[in-house]
């Protein structure tokens, strides 16, 4: 299990972003975090949002740059 990972989800669809989100939440422990990248022309910022919450996640920070979006996403 890891603490901390970075996934890229620029240019997926948000069904496939989510797919891989859940397997890679899997393998993160209790109190880790997984940052998402994401394009700005496709920002499912709040739609990830809310299934963070649903999952019962925290949104630790959201980075919104020039050219992409960071997510941090906590794992309580």
């Amino acid at each position: 299990m890891t603490s901390f990972k970075t996934l890229d989800i620029r240019g997926l669809s948000f069904f496939s972003a989510t797919d891989l989100m859940a397997k890679s939440f899997a393998k993160i422990c209790h109190n880790g975090v997984l940052e998402l990248i994401l394009d700005k022309k496709k920002n499912f910022t709040d739609a990830l949002e809310s299934w963070a919450q649903n999952k019962g996640y925290k949104i630790s920070d959201i980075d919104d740059g020039n050219r992409l979006i960071r997510i941090f996403i906590k794992k309580e």
